[in-house]
């Protein structure tokens, strides 16, 4: 399980790069009032990659709890990780639909709204687990 490991940590850094591509672009969009032609690709691979790095990490969350007895005070920590990862998944799923506005502007407020909440949620779940140490004194 140590190579899931490896790849769940790895993946984040695919998963940043397509939500900060998103975001560019979408204040790209906004600014010069088109819509670039390359933002469906980046929506579908951030959609692809958080899916992705979701099942990965529930894989992990599953056989982390088989582990430790399912006793949930001592995943603690994983389980909030997970649930806030669950909502990133969430916002992230809602882009494509964002997307389909009519007009490029509308579209690129959307998106760069839904992709800001996707960003901000993948930021304090990495942080809540990472950095637990800092924000938890026990």
């Amino acid at each position: 399980m140590d190579w899931l490991i490896e790849v769940h940590g790895s993946l984040r850094w695919l998963v940043a790069l397509a939500l900060l591509a998103i975001i560019v672009g979408a204040i790209a969009a906004i600014v010069t009032r088109r819509w670039p032609g390359w933002i469906p690709w980046g929506i579908r691979s951030a959609v692809l990659l958080v899916t992705l790095q979701f099942l990965v990490g529930l894989v992990l969350l599953i056989n982390g709890s088989i582990a430790a007895g399912w006793q949930m005070q001592s995943l603690r920590l994983q389980y909030e990780h997970a649930v806030t990862m669950l909502l990133a998944l969430g916002a992230v799923h809602m882009l494509p639909r964002a997307a389909g506005a009519a007009e490029p502007r509308a579209r690129g407020r959307r998106v760069l709204l839904l992709a800001l909440i996707a960003a901000l949620l993948v930021a304090v779940g990495v942080i809540r687990l990472r950095g637990a140490a800092y924000w938890i004194p026990f």
